[in-house]
């Protein structure tokens, strides 16, 4: 049997010209529309434990809360860690848990780094927007570290904690009227009622752990849109 001959014709090269226009505008646009944003910081969690699923993790949270550590339950990377502590460089974190140990608490420490950011949506406004979001959250992270030390250390009062929790509550709130519907919108929420949970009759130096480590987590998982 001889060899037929094909022939393509132009309609067909047209089309396929066309679609091929097509898919490379989709992809430029998949890559040029978006925008990275730079945030780099380190933080490193003292945890308890870490859970395949979130119901097993909350039976331990309370019992950590009870023993005097935050009990916030990070979600990260599919584990769900049971968290007692939080510090902005991991040799603090590892000379607590050493101290845990030795006081027979099997502690570990994870270390989580955050680098660069994408948002979705490719603006630049949100961007700028964003940068200031992530750097107050972590002032106020800070803000409630700082005062959860004190505390335990005997150089804050009473008085001092709770402005303290009134001065994260109003950064809150400044969040809440800059994102009024955006991806920042139901964080700001969630902090908010830990914040003021965290304010509830004799405030606790785990209470703000806790909080600290709800912010940070709001950080590490920022999902930019």
């Amino acid at each position: 049997m001889g060899k037929r001959n094909f022939k393509i014709s132009p309609f067909c090269i047209s089309v396929v010209a066309a679609v091929a226009v097509t898919v490379a505008v989709i992809i430029f646009s998949f890559s040029f529309g978006r925008v990275k944003l730079t945030f780099e910081r380190v933080f490193s969690f003292v945890c308890f434990s870490a859970k395949d699923d979130a119901i097993s993790a909350a039976a331990t949270s309370d019992s950590v809360f009870n023993l005097g550590g935050a009990g916030y339950i990070l979600e990260y990377g599919g584990k769900y860690y049971i968290t007692v502590s939080c510090y902005f460089n991991e040799n603090d974190a590892n000379t607590v848990r050493q101290s845990l140990l030795r006081r027979g608490l099997d502690c570990s420490v994870l270390t989580i780094e955050t680098d660069e950011y994408i948002i979705k949506s490719g603006s630049e406004k949100l961007k700028k927007l964003y940068a200031g979001n992530l750097n107050t959250l972590y002032s106020l992270a800070v803000m409630c570290y700082e005062c959860a030390n004190g505390l335990d250390g005997g150089t804050i009062s009473q008085d001092s904690a709770r402005q303290v929790l009134s001065d994260v509550q109003n950064g809150l709130n400044g969040l809440k009227k800059a994102n009024p519907s955006n991806c920042f919108t139901a964080e700001t929420d969630r902090l908010t009622a830990e914040c003021r949970a965290a304010g509830e009759g004799y405030i606790l130096s785990k209470s703000l752990r806790k909080l600290q480590i709800a912010i940070v987590d709001t950080i590490i998982n920022a999902d930019l849109y």
